[in-house]
């Protein structure tokens, strides 16, 4: 089955509850605790002009109320200011800036903040390529139960990579990772976690546990995840065979750029014989009508 396969990102979202800045009341009441240098109004406003609603952004006046609340050690304008220099919104773009801003932060322990620090470290982004650094950010992210981290930890620890053969494999810290990952609300943690149970690394294999986990990814709208459900609905693997669940879940994940998507659909269109017309039309409006659902929900 096909791994969540991870890859370093930079974080455009701090940690913890985003705060959505809109009516123009508010905005003032903002506006006047950060002229007093109320550095948790600072960031808020910064927000508001990064990313406010019913307008453009307003880069430069966002990067002037994050340099504020950040100067206050604001750590989460630390984030946000290496988010910035990491996609060069408002300011050229500087991964070594974006670096240094996201270590601030992490070195007042935010878990973000660590765990984008594993990021760089581990695809040698602004940094040197260090995958014992990579880990120990990552590690330090997840004792403060920081899913993507646990999620990261999980695949290092599931899967052989090209860069490093099976030199951090260990199915057992794999599976711990996973499990934790996916019971904070990581997709990838629960796609990775039904590879796992599929596959009987580190656990006793057991396909109905893998279409659980699978499926649970899938509703919360994971496209590897989507894939795999397709696949073990196809194969009928811990499921019944029902070609037209399969279709469901192959059309998501491909319209997700999930591998097993485009795979799946195109055994559907070397053999019409597998649906009938009303069948796939059926299928296509429940795609169409799919939202997913939150990760408060499933677990």
């Amino acid at each position: 089955m096909l791994l969540a396969i991870w890859s370093p990102i930079l974080h455009l979202q701090a940690q913890g509850n985003s705060p959505t800045v809109g009516a123009t009341n508010e905005v003032a009441a903002l506006q006047a605790a950060a002229d007093q240098g109320d550095a948790v109004a600072e960031y808020r406003l910064g927000r508001h002009y990064f990313a406010r609603t019913g307008s453009l952004p307003n880069y430069p006046k966002a990067i002037e109320y994050f340099q504020k609340a950040a100067a206050q050690g604001n750590a989460e304008a630390e984030i946000m200011l290496g988010a910035a220099y990491g996609q060069g919104r408002g300011v050229p773009r500087n991964l070594a800036n974006a670096v240094a801003w996201y270590r601030k932060a992490a070195d007042q322990g935010n878990a973000l903040a660590e765990y984008s620090m594993g990021n760089f470290y581990s695809s040698g982004r602004g940094v040197t390529n260090d995958m014992a650094q990579a880990i120990q950010w990552w590690k330090k992210a997840a004792d403060q139960k920081q899913a993507d981290a646990e999620a990261a930890l999980g695949e290092l620890y599931l899967s052989p990579s090209p860069q490093h053969g099976n030199a951090y494999v260990n199915y057992s810290e794999a599976v711990q990772y996973l499990r934790r990952g996916a019971e904070h609300g990581s997709v990838a943690a629960m796609n990775n976690l039904g590879v796992a149970c599929e596959g009987g690394y580190g656990v006793a294999a057991d396909f109905k546990e893998a279409a659980k986990w699978y499926r649970m990814a899938a509703e919360l709208g994971d496209p590897d995840g989507q894939g795999n459900l397709g696949m073990v609905y196809f194969m009928g693997k811990g499921v019944p065979i029902d070609l037209v669940e399969a279709y469901k879940w192959f059309k998501l994940s491909a319209m997700g750029n999930g591998k097993f998507g485009n795979w799946g659909l195109a055994q559907y269109a070397e053999h019409p014989d597998f649906l009938t017309p009303d069948q796939i039309a059926t299928a296509e409006k429940w795609v169409r009508a799919f939202r997913p659902t939150s990760a408060a929900g499933n677990l």
